[in-house]
């Protein structure tokens, strides 16, 4: 057998075949500097399947699904995220994480916890990473999960880890606020794809705004509500993932309208010729504690592809701290904007601009950022 070498092992919320969202785009960043075991959350035992290559008698598997990452899916007991059975499920996952280690010939350098329902999973896993990507305690209803819960799981964690980092100014604060003394909290904020800045057929922008990202209770319904207003087209990306009914009806009555035109869930491939189109993007989050601790992914995409942004006013975007965002407070201000961009001359400049000012801020730049804490600790 091969001498062991070194892997990351990332344990996110998400599975690797659900939305790809921040825990994704950073593994695969890390990817390319580190070999990755990506740890999918376990599977319920009447959940196996054999497109899934699992079975009771065989609960573990691990497939390469990209080069450089790894990713271990696993069979638990049903209900394995409550309290009475989770130290039987953590028992499971351990042994599985471990014969996926035997197996690949690793010995992970470090783990990189981002779930808010998961304890980092064994002893000797190098350098704790917990990696907080949204207020998961504000959050809590909202993500079906109990708050109390979560707030026990969090204690836990941060006792556990050496690294704690968190995805905006805003929320490091809140969680250095529930760390141990002294313990120091850093800022890993989402980040974007390269910026495309090769010369290449150029598209005719349109007046005409882009939505991208996932449609729920995070999303401002009065300022959307008045860009419609005004009859702006607008083209909507993303999954619908609310929960409230009432949010769920306006959301019915929005992507119902003559002026909006949604496309469901894209692959990210797909998404350049329709944000070269359009003369805006919007990122439209409503004002709470939740999206306030929040970095939303869609406000640095827009500026990858060059395009204006208008948002709602909320810390991430100080935090960018540039003009090439225009910022709406209130659902008429924001509105004004929208029409203001979209009047403009297009000024070539400026959209070099954005392009350079988002590849500042890629997947790289965050996976070197967060690799360089880890060296630090464990070089």
């Amino acid at each position: 057998m091969s001498a062991p070498h070194g892997v990351v092992m990332y344990v996110p919320g998400s599975r690797w075949d659900d939305i790809r969202g921040t825990d994704y785009h950073l593994a695969t960043a890390i990817s390319g500097v580190e070999r990755v075991l990506w740890v999918d959350p376990p599977l319920p035992l009447h959940h196996f399947s054999s497109r899934n290559g699992l079975s009771l008698r065989h609960p573990w598997a691990v497939t390469e699904v990209e080069t450089g990452i790894t990713v271990l899916r696993s069979l638990s007991i049903p209900f394995f995220t409550r309290r009475g059975f989770s130290r039987v499920a953590g028992k499971l996952q351990r042994m599985a994480i471990r014969s996926a280690l035997k197996a690949v010939s690793a010995v992970p350098t470090a783990t990189i916890l981002s779930s808010p329902i998961s304890e980092f999973p064994m002893k000797n896993s190098g350098v704790n990473v917990l990696y907080v990507t949204d207020d998961w305690l504000s959050g809590a209803s909202m993500m079906g999960l109990s708050k109390r819960r979560i707030a026990g799981i969090l204690d836990q964690n941060l006792a556990s880890a050496k690294i704690v980092a968190a995805v905006s100014p805003y929320l490091a604060a809140a969680v250095a606020a529930l760390a141990p003394a002294g313990a120091a909290v850093e800022v890993i904020p989402n980040g974007c794809r390269a910026a495309t800045t090769e010369s290449g057929p150029s598209v005719q922008r349109t007046r005409s705004a882009a939505l991208i990202g996932q449609l729920n209770e995070r999303l401002d319904m009065d300022v959307l509500e008045a860009v419609l207003s005004t009859g702006t087209p607008i083209t909507v990306i993303g999954p619908r993932t609310d929960r409230d009914p009432r949010l769920g009806q306006r959301l019915d009555d929005f992507l119902a309208s003559p002026k909006v035109t949604w496309l469901g869930t894209l692959p990210a491939s797909d998404l350049g010729p329709h944000l070269a189109a359009a003369g805006v993007g919007l990122t439209p989050y409503a004002d709470n504690e939740f999206n306030r601790s929040s970095f939303p992914l869609k406000t640095l995409d827009y500026l990858a592809a060059g395009i204006p942004v208008v948002a709602t006013d909320l810390p991430a975007v100080q935090w960018l701290d540039t003009d090439l965002v225009s910022i709406g407070a209130t659902a008429q201000e924001f509105s004004q904007k929208v029409q203001a961009v979209l009047e403009a001359s297009p000024n070539p400049t400026r959209e070099s601009d954005r392009k350079r000012f988002a590849a500042q801020h890629t997947w790289q730049a965050r996976s070197a950022g967060l690799l360089k804490l880890i060296d630090d600790v464990f070089p």
